[in-house]
């Protein structure tokens, strides 16, 4: 298939529906860590911290996907910023969390969970060719 008078790749929409797929389940997994902690699960504070980690790497290697769709076959660009802004936000939950804002850092991390749904819908959506 050709989009621009480039060759679209269709391998290249898998590597960003496996990241990014990753990246929602780990997001969506502090939220279970997070309530266990609430609930008494003491240890799973530090299950949460870790999870934090492995999320904004995912996140990170979702971005690199979106490039590779980007530049193999002229994507669209927004996707790749999209997850660079989501590990932003990320990095900021991380940062608060350890100050221990539970004001921010619970409806921060909704909006970072729904951020990674929203993008892993898309992912899974996304037909090479198509304009975005």
């Amino acid at each position: 298939m050709r989009v621009y008078g480039r060759r679209v790749h269709q391998w290249t929409r898998w590597p960003l529906r496996v990241t990014s797929s990753l990246a929602a389940l780990l997001l969506f997994d502090q939220a279970v860590f997070a309530g266990q902690f609430l609930a008494g699960t003491f240890p799973a504070l530090q299950t949460h911290r870790d999870n934090a980690t492995y999320a904004g790497l995912a996140v990170l290697a979702a971005a690199v996907a979106a490039a590779l769709i980007r530049w193999t076959g002229g994507g669209p660009l927004w996707p790749m910023f999209a997850f660079l802004g989501l590990f932003g936000l990320i990095a900021l939950q991380i940062a608060i969390g350890f100050l221990r804002l539970l004001a921010v850092h619970i409806p921060l991390g909704v909006t970072i969970i729904l951020g990674g749904l929203l993008l892993t819908a898309w992912s899974w959506r996304y037909q090479p060719g198509e304009r975005s």
